[in-house]
């Protein structure tokens, strides 16, 4: 399999709007985690080189009530 053919997809844009467009600084505050991270999250920036912390996943989790699964999807590159 070639994995450069794929990349790793947050859907932090979708769940925040499906919260009634939430405000990336309200989540930010709420979880406390930085702003920019939760934007580049947001906005799937750089994702292949991006690391993410477990405990960043897990907050977001946690307050959404959802699972890794439903934050993140593998999207094959178009």
């Amino acid at each position: 399999m070639e994995y450069k053919k794929y990349t790793l997809h947050c859907k932090l844009d979708e769940i925040l709007k499906e919260h009634g467009n939430m405000s990336v600084l309200k989540l930010s505050k709420e979880i406390g985690h930085r702003r920019t991270t939760i934007m580049e999250l947001m906005h799937n920036s750089n994702m292949e080189k991006k690391k993410i912390s477990a405990v960043l996943i897990m907050k977001l989790c946690l307050y959404f009530d959802i699972s890794p699964n439903e934050l993140f999807e593998v999207r094959r590159k178009e």
